[in-house]
């Protein structure tokens, strides 16, 4: 289902070229793209459920009526809106957290060594995303991955130093939620509310993550 943009369709009646025509669009911070804008004799179509989806919205059909109910001012400021991410962040951020679970499965390995590079990389990557988080909901997720990431890394460096696993492996539940529930974020596009990851009911969803030394 499509709309069209006539705003720009006049704008090349008028004598413009192709080349005014969009390829892509921002709604609230996330953009719409690809296949997901047509364009067809002059004018430009965009993809009803993609808009809905960026503007935050809801689109149900009533017959061959489509009906978008978009959020009420109440849910912009502390509701259904306030958890979604931004497809910027969504795109520099979605590959982190199978990075995360590579280096835990080569941590839990008996005498496996990991260089520390391993875990600076996957930091590096933690924090280029960051530079595009847009929304509160991006930036919670940027804290649990970081909190992920480091919470392997000590597990590696105490199973490394002699530490008896049990005792080394402790909080790597809560990290492997951290990491689980952010790409799960990650690829819905928006945190559900009911995650189990520490971070996500901590200050440090809402305010910088304490670093760890290593």
């Amino acid at each position: 289902m499509l709309l069209a943009t006539s705003v720009f369709a006049q704008n090349l009646q008028k004598g413009n070229t192709q080349a005014n025509l969009p390829t892509r669009i921002s709604v609230a911070g996330n953009a719409i793209g690809g296949s997901d804008i047509v364009v067809h004799k002059g004018t430009a179509y965009v993809s009803l459920p993609a808009l809905a989806r960026a503007a935050g919205a809801h689109m149900i059909m009533q017959g061959g009526t489509a009906v978008l109910e978009l959020p009420s001012a109440g849910e912009n400021a502390c509701g259904d809106v306030e958890g979604r991410l931004s497809d910027t962040y969504r795109k520099a951020a979605v590959r982190i957290p199978d990075a995360i679970e590579r280096l835990r499965m080569q941590a839990s390995q008996k005498g496996a060594v990991v260089p520390a590079a391993s875990f600076d990389a996957v930091d590096r990557q933690i924090a280029e995303a960051a530079l595009h988080a847009q929304t509160e909901a991006d930036r919670s997720v940027s804290y649990a991955l970081s909190h992920a990431n480091n919470t392997v890394a000590i597990m590696y460096y105490k199973l490394f130093a002699g530490v008896a696993p049990e005792e080394a492996r402790q909080g790597q539940l809560d990290s492997l939620l951290c990491s689980a529930e952010s790409k799960f974020a990650l690829e819905l596009g928006r945190l559900s509310g009911g995650e189990s990851c520490s971070v996500f009911h901590s200050d440090a969803g809402n305010g910088e993550e304490e670093n760890t030394s290593r």
